[in-house]
């Protein structure tokens, strides 16, 4: 039995079912699984210091760190009488973000050395 086709063949249909079909042979590489990582963490600490007033520091803690008024004072009072206090854990790169926020004279000092 012959079976005639006509028209145009695609390439998923072969002309000839009894020869094989000619693909083009793809070489895939295969990829090793990538475990990503967390980011490390950094955290914003703040020093207690006899130049810094008190309104200062809560108002950095609310704008920068946004903080409510309560968490600002009650941070600002343990900074003041246990000598250092935790402001916020963030990336590096928003860490130096908040860094430069609070300080712009480390941040145009940093970029010039």
């Amino acid at each position: 039995m012959t079976k005639i086709l006509s028209g145009r063949f695609s390439q998923e249909q072969n002309p000839n079912p009894f020869e094989p079909f000619d693909e083009p042979e793809l070489d895939l590489l295969e990829k090793n699984e990538v475990k990503v990582k967390r980011p490390s963490m950094w955290n914003i600490v703040f020093h207690n210091d006899d130049y810094t007033s008190m309104d200062f520091v809560i108002f950095v803690l609310v704008k920068v760190f946004h903080r409510s008024t309560e968490d600002a004072l009650a941070l600002t009072l343990a900074v003041h009488t246990q000598g250092k206090g935790i402001a916020g854990t963030y990336t590096l790169e928003v860490a130096e973000q908040k860094q430069c926020e609070v300080d712009p004279e480390r941040a145009t000092a940093g970029a010039m050395s």
